[in-house]
């Protein structure tokens, strides 16, 4: 499981945001349409890798859910009390909360990756109606 912050660096070596589309020649123009697709494949690859560790967050965050829920019915020493179900709440609210955040981390990398998706698409059909105005 890689973190946010690999998952962004290796968005950064791609070379997305600095890309041009040139299509002055058919050549140029279809170099950069296979450049185009391979970015495509590796942003797929990416994307899924990052929809995976967000589905291994989300077990991890359930098994310790119910952990703090098997802990409630367990007590810990000859004299001592249960715990609050107050303190039960709170600690559940706050691996909620400790999820969210994680889990936000990975949907702006995923958000951004659906946006470049989204260039790579429009780019390509720019690219393929220029071809086709130049061929006839």
């Amino acid at each position: 499981m890689l973190g946010p912050k690999k998952y962004r660096k290796q968005l950064l070596e791609l070379g997305i945001e600095g890309m041009e589309v040139d299509v002055s020649t058919i050549d140029i123009a279809m170099d950069t349409l296979n450049q185009l697709n391979e970015m495509e494949k590796i942003l797929i690859k990416i994307r899924y890798n990052v929809r995976a560790d967000i589905r291994r967050i989300r077990l991890e965050y359930v098994t310790k859910l119910k952990e703090v829920d098997q802990s409630a019915n367990v007590k810990k020493g000859l004299f001592s009390k249960k715990p609050s179900v107050s303190k039960l709440t709170e600690q559940k609210k706050k691996l909620t909360r400790e999820r969210n955040l994680t889990i936000a981390t990975y949907d702006v990398v995923e958000n951004t990756i659906d946006d470049y998706l989204d260039q790579i698409e429009k780019s390509r059909y720019y690219i393929k109606n220029s071809i086709q105005r130049r061929v006839g």
